[in-house]
């Protein structure tokens, strides 16, 4: 398959994952569920600083387990923006402002992506390889490359999100695990 029909065929489900996702109704009981899950393997990693996102839209919240991290003293980088299309990285603390897509980001200096013990990611849909679908702007494909070292890379999606097969060029950036609100599944042996 050549790059224009990868290109192709994942716009198309770019397209069909997000009027899937704009037809749910919010549950705050997902977040609920969300945040067990991910605390859960917080506890059982023992993780002391992790990277995570400000849910946009309809992304998987994550901030009611953003505040437990934080309330756990676990540190929490959260992604900004850049308009070079890359990201910086801050450690919140609970301020945000607008960034240049004018959503809520982090306030704060700027922190190298170091000694994280879970990255926490978006996506609109991972495969039972890890290949990971964003939004098709390549910011977390180039910012998981800032990682040093790379710690497991769990992306946050919809049980119905997990999918047999996406198509993916050699640049994509895979992940680890899911969560969804139903659990955790693994893609590879780093989170055992």
């Amino acid at each position: 398959m050549d790059e224009k029909d990868v290109a192709e065929q994942k716009q198309q489900l770019r397209l069909k994952l997000s009027s899937q996702r704009k037809a749910r109704e919010y549950d705050a009981n997902l977040a609920s569920d969300y945040t067990v899950h991910l605390a859960e393997l917080c506890l059982a990693r023992g993780a002391k600083r992790i990277a995570c996102y400000l849910p946009y839209g309809e992304e998987p919240d994550t901030e009611l387990f953003i505040d437990w991290a934080l309330e756990n003293e676990i540190e929490v980088l959260l992604p900004v923006s850049k308009p070079d299309g890359n990201l910086d990285w801050v450690l919140f603390d609970g301020t945000t402002s607008p960034g240049i897509f004018g959503f809520p980001e982090a306030v704060g200096s700027h922190e190298k992506p170091h000694e994280v013990d879970l990255a926490f990611v978006p996506a609109l849909a991972v495969d039972k390889s890890g290949n990971r679908l964003g939004k098709g702007k390549g910011f977390y494909d180039r910012g998981l490359l800032d990682f040093d070292p790379r710690p497991p890379v769990i992306a946050v999606v919809f049980e119905d999100e997990v999918l047999d097969l996406i198509p993916a060029w050699s640049h994509d950036q895979p992940v680890d695990a899911a969560i969804t609100p139903m659990g955790i599944t693994m893609f590879n042996e780093r989170l055992k």
